[in-house]
């Protein structure tokens, strides 16, 4: 049993703290349902269960809401969700049944992701790391990632490189395609085809060779 130590409302949420740490957060109409207060004993898995029983319809047409603004994966659904005021149980459950009803596929979404960034200037580095922000699991981002080979990587890489290579075309050669292979990095591109692309590069540009 842990006890309840702080009890705060903040924009229709209702922050809990038990034995002075920071506990949990939830929509204050679940909390009216499920009150606790301050002084109060309180077994902690039992009372986020019988919150998740008192949210899991409310949780459903919240996650339905979100999927209808925009796509999201099932991390990302559960994520905003905990920040909306549901707990994990309900949250998990509400992503459940989405799979289920096939509203969402990560492995989709993955796709997705990966053709729209297939024909930009990005490197495979920076694609993989905007599919982990939005939750996504490495099996579903490998297998979306399967078009960005080292041909495809180095055609990006070059376009992302003819875009740039200007802005240090005056500099030294040495600082100059230093400065260009650390952009090119900062866009996700690996070395292998940043070398290749800086060694075209400094072909084109005498003072670079």
């Amino acid at each position: 049993m842990a006890v309840v130590s702080g009890i705060r409302e903040v924009r229709g949420l209702v922050e809990l703290s038990l034995d002075g740490v920071a506990w949990l957060r939830v929509r204050k109409k679940h909390f009216a349902m499920r009150p606790l207060a301050e002084g109060e004993a309180v077994d902690p898995e039992a009372y986020v269960d019988s919150l998740a029983a008192v949210q899991a319809a409310d949780c459903y047409e919240a996650a339905l809401t979100m999927l209808d603004r925009a796509a999201h994966s099932g991390g990302d659904l559960q994520a905003k969700l905990a920040r909306a005021g549901y707990v994990s149980p309900a949250a998990e459950a509400a992503v459940a049944r989405l799979r289920e009803n096939r509203l969402i596929d990560d492995r989709r979404f993955a796709e997705r992701i990966a053709q729209s960034q297939q024909a930009k200037p990005v490197g495979a580095y920076a694609v993989r790391r905007k599919m982990r922000a939005r939750r996504l699991s490495e099996e579903d981002i490998d297998a979306a990632m399967e078009g960005f080979d080292d041909e495809q990587q180095r055609v990006a890489c070059r376009a992302a490189a003819d875009k740039l290579w200007r802005k240090y075309s005056e500099l030294p050669a040495r600082e100059g395609r230093a400065k260009l292979s650390q952009a090119l990095a900062r866009r996700g591109f690996g070395w292998d085809a940043i070398r290749s692309v800086v060694e075209e590069i400094a072909t084109d540009i005498e003072e670079w060779e």
